[in-house]
């Protein structure tokens, strides 16, 4: 995009970054798959009963998602995203191996994995931000794999799937991925240096408006509240919803897609076309389209593609109001993931009708609509408080 709003070029928006986006992309869609590995196909082989498995699902996204927060602000502080994201992908490879070769120590191998597709979140998260800053295209490129990678595990574990495929998948993806990083260059380290990145904003329609860095901090705070809703929200809405059409694995497979197609274009969309339209827009549309989408898998199929739309501007946005941690940013947004999942999986909550649907899908969007909003002042005051420090800049 060109004119306002159009950032300029930095080191690290050239074709190595991408292809590193790319790789690390690739790779968040093999560790899903790997841990989806380990935990159904434990199951599938009676190493989990009924109640176990329960308590091991738990602790499973305890680790892998409610304790990112720490490990982002671990990785912020020692600037070490690209060991992280390395470390955490041989550590869930590791998990799987252990649960393959050693099932009675499945703990342990279900606790490596956890900790491992936690950690290799933050890294590859903060790659994904740090790739174009101020925009969610790349962040939903990265993220919209996993999606894929969470489905073909599942598939493969109930299936009896050996676990070798999966642990060279993760092997050979996380070499090339080490590799490829320091291609990237000019990662912003210290929160003055992600400040002197121009936001994409725009005076125009088109442009995203965000609540600048230089927001008080009442602002900030409601901010970023407002945008965790959004994303507890999202999630306690998506696994809430029934589609008994699921168990066609065509249709499965169709939604899965669907998922992966909203995130990526998500972020893409809301570049070109305003981040405020196109993530509430698709909010309210896609509010419908789920009411219906137990008794329509074609307008199931499409309102969870919009619905997802979303995914990568909250990211986006939440990062962006915190300017040198883009780790711990993008572990409050999995850690919301987690607390709006919670009452679904522990059967707090009984499944949404369409009004409670439409109610929830309408909150988060004016939700999201404020957050993105911000206050037109501190909006001015950000565009005095922006200047380049380059001789900031090193490798993540």
């Amino acid at each position: 995009m060109t004119g306002a709003g159009a950032p300029r070029s930095t080191p690290g928006t050239g074709r190595h970054a991408w292809a590193a986006l790319a790789l690390a992309a690739a790779l968040h869609a093999a560790v899903d798959a790997a841990c989806g590995v380990l935990l159904w196909g434990a199951v599938r082989d009676g190493h989990l009963s009924a109640g176990s498995a329960w308590a091991a699902f738990l602790l499973y996204n305890l680790l892998a998602f409610a304790v990112q927060p720490l490990l982002g602000l671990a990785v912020d502080r020692g600037s070490w995203a690209r060991g992280g994201a390395v470390a955490g992908a041989a550590l869930t490879a590791a998990g799987l191996t252990a649960a393959a070769a050693w099932p009675q120590a499945l703990a342990p191998a279900i606790a490596a994995a956890g900790l491992g597709n936690a950690l290799f979140h933050i890294g590859g998260g903060v790659l994904s931000l740090r790739v174009q800053p101020g925009r969610a295209t790349a962040p939903g490129l990265f993220v919209a794999p996993g999606a894929a990678g969470v489905a073909v595990g599942i598939l493969a574990g109930r299936a009896g799937a050996p676990a070798w495929p999966f642990v060279a998948a993760v092997a050979l993806l996380t070499t090339a991925l080490w590799f490829a990083w320091p291609a990237l260059g000019g990662a912003p380290r210290s929160a003055r240096a992600a400040r002197a990145v121009p936001a994409p904003r725009s005076t125009s329609v088109a442009g995203p408006a965000l609540p600048p860095a230089a927001s008080p901090r009442l602002g900030f705070a409601v901010a970023v509240a407002l945008l965790l809703l959004v994303v507890a929200l999202r999630s306690f809405v998506g696994l809430d919803l029934v589609m008994p059409w699921k168990s066609d694995v065509t249709l499965l497979a169709m939604l899965t897609a669907a998922v992966v197609l909203g995130k990526a274009a998500g972020g893409v969309a809301a570049d070109r076309f305003g981040w405020r339209p196109v993530a509430c827009g698709a909010l309210l549309v896609s509010a419908p389209l789920l009411a219906v989408g137990a008794a329509s898998p074609w307008a199931g199929i499409v309102g969870i593609l919009v619905f997802n739309m979303t995914m990568p501007v909250t990211l986006a946005a939440t990062a962006r109001l915190m300017p040198g941690q883009e780790g711990f940013a993008f572990g409050l947004t999995c850690l919301a993931l987690f607390c709006g999942a919670l009452p679904v999986l522990a059967g707090w909550t009984p499944p949404l009708g369409a009004a409670a649907l439409a109610a929830a899908c309408g909150a988060a969007a004016l939700a999201l609509w404020a957050a993105l909003a911000g206050r037109s002042a501190a909006r001015k005051q950000s565009d005095a408080a922006r200047s380049v420090h380059p001789e900031e800049r090193s490798y993540a």
